[in-house]
């Protein structure tokens, strides 16, 4: 260890000058923050490509671009915004709408144990008094 390691006393080795220290990271996440990066730069082009202003009809009114010897004065919404927002609302409702299957599916499974439960307790005594015996057979 350098001294300056050492004088900050948490024990902590650095790598020597050189070596890779992404050594100890496995692949698919070096793979994971690849995508991620590029993911992120699509969206930011993506991004520029849809800066300009919109007009847009709101639930509770409505936004207008005003424009003056062709620019843009004032009023508008970004399409960008609107993709985005529209995108994040659909995802909201797709994870409801998942959490809501998820629920049902849990509910019927629980049913059928339950009345998987209750076959199998019927089913045993049935067998129990064709044996013969008072004891359900197994």
């Amino acid at each position: 260890m350098s001294e300056p390691d050492a004088a900050r006393g948490d024990g902590a080795a650095q790598p020597p000058a050189g070596q890779d220290t992404d050594a100890g990271t496995p692949l698919t996440q070096q793979v994971g923050r690849v995508v991620l990066v590029v993911v992120a730069l699509l969206f930011l082009v993506f991004a520029l490509a849809n800066a300009q202003y919109v007009t847009f009809a709101w639930v509770f009114g409505e936004t207008k671009v005003v424009e003056v010897a062709g620019e843009r004065v004032s009023g508008g919404v970004p399409l960008i915004v609107l993709l985005v927002a529209s995108f994040g609302f659909g995802a909201v409702v797709a994870g409801l709408a998942m959490l809501r299957s998820g629920r049902r599916r849990r509910k019927v499974q629980l049913e059928g144990e339950r009345k998987g439960e209750r076959t199998g307790e019927r089913k045993g005594e049935r067998e129990g008094e064709r044996t013969g015996s008072g004891e359900p057979s197994e």
